[in-house]
């Protein structure tokens, strides 16, 4: 079985952590390293947590290699924009071509993808359309 082993100092920070971080999961990881701490094995925190124990280990891994800083959800996570805002370029000819046909968006979308090589669907342009 595999537990969390803590040093005092920073079993009181991760209580100090699980009472008044502002985010519920980084609360619910301190919570789970101080249940290791005190024994509990790693499928009983899985099912407390309604989670997988590869999740529960994973957490496990990210103490050991980044301590504190492994409990916040790393940046970068979800589906990536399919339309970014930081390619003028591209953005300037949408805005064009929607500019010359705003109500036949099927046609928008055929134009750009012939023109720019993309794969860009009517719904990715609505939503881009009504971020920006």
């Amino acid at each position: 079985m595999r537990f969390i082993k803590l040093e005092e100092e920073d079993r009181q920070e991760l209580q100090r952590i699980y009472h008044n971080h502002s985010k519920s999961h980084v609360r619910q990881r301190a919570q789970c390293l101080l249940l290791s701490d005190r024994g509990y094995k790693i499928p009983v925190l899985a099912d407390i947590y309604s989670t997988r124990t590869h999740t529960v280990r994973g957490w496990f891994d990210r103490w050991k290699e980044e301590r504190f800083k492994g409990l916040e959800i790393r940046p970068g996570r979800g589906l990536k924009p399919s339309i970014r805002v930081e390619d003028t370029v591209f953005v300037a000819s949408i805005k064009e071509e929607v500019g010359l046909d705003p109500n036949n968006l099927k046609q928008v979308v055929v134009k750009l993808n012939a023109k720019w090589s993309t794969d860009l669907t009517v719904r990715q342009l609505k939503v881009f359309l009504k971020k920006n």
